[in-house]
């Protein structure tokens, strides 16, 4: 028997994830406060149907406990054989006709035979046809006070509001990977079945909510004898093993195209799916994320596993994790269209190894890639360290170079309206002692403007760059001369002219 059917719920308290459903039926149940027609809508594998006959069972019963069938007094015994009058599935998919509603309708002016309720549990219920839910609308507004409609479905969407207003509604919701864990583990462990930590994390996720879906991957793992390893769980699932994600990941991350190329090529020789692969990736970088974001405390798995989170996580910027998921989460419809899957997934490795993309994040990355590289080529471990150099000193008077250094620290330091100004400058160029930018109209009142003179002071002091700014407008550029008198009329500071102590 698959371990699914072998290990459903019997009673409210091993149903998990669903404690806001439960909570509710347990009290009716107990209160004998019980409606005549539910609704259970929710994702597959999350348990309407499994609570619908516990549900069924607990109104029925002689002595409910904590509000869940006794299962020991006659009524609960006769129910749990088959065959029973009281409680009646019907699968609407395939019975979804006016006859079918019509034949219930024909059935439920007979009591029960054992209990006091006689319940329906309609699964699928959004598959009958139209004139089935016509027919079906004044019994299950009023039916006899001794039945019961339990109608679940997954498409909550295609009900016709007539029905969905004539029942008590329940959402169920998707049921964290973390009780489905734990739930893997009981099962596994019923089983005497061995296993890695790691293993029971992988068929966890694959259940994406759905229990019933992690405890199908769960049963296709076990091998007689045999003990249930990440890769094997891998292997069934066609995901990627854990090292070569790592060195994909790695690759990405320090913008190296060649190894992120070689390691995309090695996965997808082991006949991997390109958009598995873009999720796994996408899973892990989520995961050092978090822990770079959060705390490795917020992590699940193993040590081993934690450690190489939280390597990378030290390694790593934010902004290159947030690039590297945005550019792996949405390539899915491209995958889905693409004549040559494996060319689209390796333009998306280009694209988030090199950070093109038209976000200020993606650029803000670049830039920081940039300076990180030309701080380690500037750096050299066989000379004394000496006292801190100026501009002048240590760097050529490179026009570009000084705005770029400049928009750095606009965007570590200032608000994001100076730094957008100043990042927006592209014609600067050097004239003896003046360090002139050409700019538009738009953004020539803020660069002198009153906060972000003082800004371009520091900044500069900073830098220690011995150069006097002038801005000009494009058209024609502004005499400065006069510029001055009217900020001296309107109280304003003169353009900005920083000389070096």
């Amino acid at each position: 028997m698959e371990l699914y059917r072998k290990y459903r719920p019997m009673t409210f308290d091993q149903v998990i994830g669903q404690n806001h459903i439960t909570g509710t039926l347990i009290n009716q149940v107990e209160k004998k406060r019980v409606g005549h027609a539910y609704l259970f809508t929710g994702t597959r594998g999350t348990g309407k149907t499994t609570c619908a006959k516990i549900f069924a069972r607990a109104i029925n019963c002689l002595s409910p406990k904590n509000g869940s069938p006794c299962g020991e007094c006659e009524v609960c015994k006769s129910l749990s054989k088959g065959g029973n009058l009281d409680v009646i599935e019907m699968d609407a998919a395939s019975n979804n006709g006016v006859d079918s509603v019509r034949d219930i309708i024909e059935q439920i002016k007979y009591p029960p035979v054992n209990g006091s309720k006689k319940v329906y549990i309609i699964d699928e219920v959004h598959m009958l046809s139209p004139g089935a839910f016509n027919a079906f609308l004044k019994t299950l507004e009023e039916p006899p006070p001794y039945v019961v409609f339990i109608l679940a479905t997954t498409e909550v969407h295609k009900l016709p509001q007539t029905v969905v207003s004539r029942c008590m509604r329940f959402d169920f919701r998707l049921v964290p990977t973390a009780q489905i864990r734990e739930r893997v583990k009981e099962v596994y462990d019923g089983e005497g079945i061995e296993y890695e930590p790691d293993a029971l994390d992988l068929i966890a996720q694959a259940g994406e909510g759905s229990v019933r879906d992690a405890l199908s991957v769960a049963d296709r793992c076990v091998k007689i004898g045999e003990k249930v390893t990440y890769d094997d769980v891998a292997d069934v699932l066609g995901t990627s093993r854990k090292s070569d994600i790592y060195a994909l990941f790695d690759a990405v991350s320090a913008g190296s195209v060649g190894d992120a190329l070689k390691a995309g090529e090695k996965i997808s020789k082991q006949g991997k799916i390109p958009s598995v692969v873009a999720k796994d990736l996408v899973t892990f970088a989520k995961d050092v994320l978090l822990c770079k974001t959060a705390g490795a405390a917020n992590l699940g798995g193993s040590d081993e596993s934690k450690r190489e989170i939280e390597t990378r996580a030290e390694r790593t910027t934010v902004n290159t994790l947030i690039g590297m998921i945005k550019v792996f989460s949405s390539i899915d419809a491209d995958l889905r269209y693409s004549t040559s899957p494996a060319i689209t997934f390796e333009m998306a490795l280009v694209r988030a190894a090199k950070m093109y993309d038209d976000d200020y994040s993606s650029l803000e990355e670049r830039v920081s890639r940039l300076e990180r590289r030309g701080v380690a080529a500037a750096v050299q471990p066989e000379k004394e360290p000496e006292q801190k150099k100026t501009l002048n000193d240590s760097r050529p008077m490179d026009a570009q170079g000084i705005w770029g250094r400049l928009t750095t620290y606009f965007r570590q330091n200032e608000s994001m309206t100076f730094y957008s100004a100043v990042g927006a400058q592209t014609d600067i160029r050097i004239e003896g002692e003046n360090l002139i930018v050409t700019t538009d109209p738009a953004s020539f009142d803020t660069l002198v403007s009153p906060a972000c003179h003082d800004a371009l002071v520091r900044a500069l002091k900073e830098d220690g760059v011995n150069l006097r700014i002038v801005i000009e407008i494009k058209k024609g550029g502004v005499d400065m001369d006069k510029e001055a008198e009217r900020m001296q009329k309107l109280a304003m500071p003169a353009p900005v002219n920083v000389y070096k102590k």
